[in-house]
C-alpha cells in the first residue's frame, strides 16, 4: 500500500507538471502522450514476448513514436495525418509476406490491432487537448487541463468507484472467467462514480476558469458512456494478459504494474470524448 501510495503521488506531481507546462506550451503534450505511446506498445508487444523480434519491436515502437506526434500537425498539413498510420499497416503487411516463415498470422493479427488501438486513441487524446474540440477551433485549446483531466479522470474515477463498491458491496461476479474480483455492484458503482465525478470534474474547472459555460449534460451523457465503455476496455486486456498468461504488463509503476494497466480502461473512451467534442459544446 505504502508503495502504491508512493507512486500514485509522484504519477500525480509528474502529470500536474505536464498539464501546467502544456497548457502554455502544446507540444510539451504531444511529446509527453507520443513517450506514453511508445511505452504502451512497448509492454503491449512485450506481453506476447513480440520484443523478442527486433526488428517487428523498433519498428512498432518508431510508428508508436511518429502517429502521436503527426496528430500535432496543422494546416495545411493536418490533411496527412493519416499517413503514418497507413505507412504501419502497410509496414505489417510487407512484413507478413516478406517473413512469413517466421512472423505467424497472429502474432501479425496481435501487432496490427494492438498498436493500431494505442496509437490512434492517443493521437485523438492528443488532437482533443491541443484544438479547442468543443468549438471545433484550431487556434490551440484553451483548456488542456480540462480536456486532459476528463478524458483521463472519468475512467479512473470508475474504476476507484467500482473497486470500492464491489469492496463493500459485492456479491455477484460480473465476468469470473476473466477477472474473478470484479461484481456486478461494483460496475454499478463505477457508472455512477464515473458519471456524477463528471459534474464535479465542471464545477471545478467553473470555479478555475470563471468565465466559462459548461455543458453539464453533455458531460454527464458521455461520462455515462464511457463509464461502461471502460469495464469492457478493462476487461478486454484482462482478457489479453489471460491469454499472454501474465498477471500485469509491466512493473514501471511499482505497486501499479505497468503503464498500460492504467490505460487500459481509457484507450476505448477517447474516441467517444473526441466524436461528441466535435458535435456538441462541452465548456466554452
Amino acid at each position: 500500500m505504502k508503495t502504491r501510495l508512493i507512486t500514485s503521488g509522484i504519477g500525480i506531481v509528474l502529470a500536474l507538471a505536464i498539464i501546467i507546462l502544456g497548457s502554455f506550451f502544446n507540444i510539451i503534450i504531444t511529446i509527453a502522450l507520443s513517450l506514453i505511446s511508445v511505452i504502451l506498445c512497448g509492454e503491449y508487444l512485450s506481453a506476447r514476448k513480440l520484443n523478442k523480434d527486433i526488428k517487428l519491436f523498433v519498428t512498432c515502437l518508431f510508428f508508436a513514436l511518429i502517429i502521436p506526434l503527426m496528430s500535432y500537425m496543422k494546416e495545411p498539413f493536418d490533411r496527412y495525418r493519416f499517413v503514418p498510420f497507413y505507412l504501419f499497416v502497410l509496414t505489417m503487411c510487407v512484413f507478413s509476406v516478406v517473413f512469413h516463415r517466421t512472423f505467424r498470422m497472429d502474432d501479425m493479427m496481435f501487432t496490427l490491432a494492438g498498436v493500431s488501438l494505442i496509437t490512434v486513441c492517443i493521437s485523438l487524446l492528443n488532437v482533443i487537448v491541443w484544438t479547442d474540440a468543443g468549438a471545433a477551433s484550431d487556434t490551440g485549446s484553451k483548456h488542456t487541463a480540462f480536456w486532459i483531466i476528463f478524458c483521463l479522470g472519468i475512467p479512473w474515477l470508475a474504476d476507484s468507484g467500482a473497486y470500492f463498491a464491489g469492496s463493500y458491496f459485492g456479491k455477484h461476479k460480473l465476468c469470473p472467467n476473466i477477472s474473478p474480483n470484479k461484481t456486478v455492484e461494483g460496475a454499478i458503482g463505477g457508472i455512477l462514480t464515473g458519471t456524477l465525478s463528471a459534474l464535479l470534474i465542471g464545477l471545478i474547472f467553473k470555479l478555475i476558469y470563471g468565465d466559462v459555460t459548461i455543458y453539464y449534460g453533455v458531460l454527464v451523457l458521455v461520462a455515462f458512456i464511457n463509464s461502461i465503455i471502460s469495464i469492457f476496455g478493462d476487461l478486454t486486456f484482462s482478457v489479453i494478459k489471460r491469454s499472454c498468461k501474465i498477471k500485469d504488463f509491466g512493473s514501471i509503476m511499482p505497486g501499479h504494474g505497468g503503464l498500460l494497466d492504467r490505460f487500459d480502461s481509457v484507450l476505448l473512451c477517447v474516441p467517444v470524448v473526441y466524436i461528441f467534442s466535435q458535435t456538441f459544446y462541452f465548456i466554452m
